[in-house]
């Protein structure tokens, strides 16, 4: 299951959506749960989640940070990002200090989000 917050919606994949659409995200999403993921560590100390890096779009042209609540199999973004862009694409990495202060503070909406169920769901 796929669950795409209105933070996210509005605020990550609005200005994208020439580039991309939902059907990228929900592939992306699909190869979360098939493994194609490369795992990375938690922007702040949370637990009970795992989250992924994976690229998405035509010819890899996006990424997108995802988490996913291990027990239920929901996958929800968190950042999602053209690989040129200048802050955040060339290197979205948990090295990367924007990343992370980025990655937080889009963490506390959707979680505000899902709490407030201002969400959809889209089965992979």
């Amino acid at each position: 299951m796929l669950i795409l917050t209105k933070y996210v919606t509005t605020h990550e994949f609005k200005p994208l959506d020439r580039y991309l659409k939902l059907d990228d995200i929900i592939d992306g999403a699909r190869k979360v749960l098939k493994g194609l993921g490369i795992e990375t560590k938690a922007p702040s100390k949370i637990s009970g989640f795992r989250f992924f890096k994976i690229r998405i779009g035509k010819r890899n042209g996006a990424r997108m940070l995802v988490f996913m609540v291990t027990e239920s199999q929901k996958i929800v973004p968190i950042l999602i990002r053209l690989k040129k862009d200048k802050i955040f694409g060339m290197n979205m990495a948990m090295n990367n200090p924007q990343v992370v202060i980025q990655m937080n503070k889009n963490l506390d909406y959707v979680l505000k989000d899902i709490e407030s169920k201002n969400y959809q769901e889209f089965q992979l």
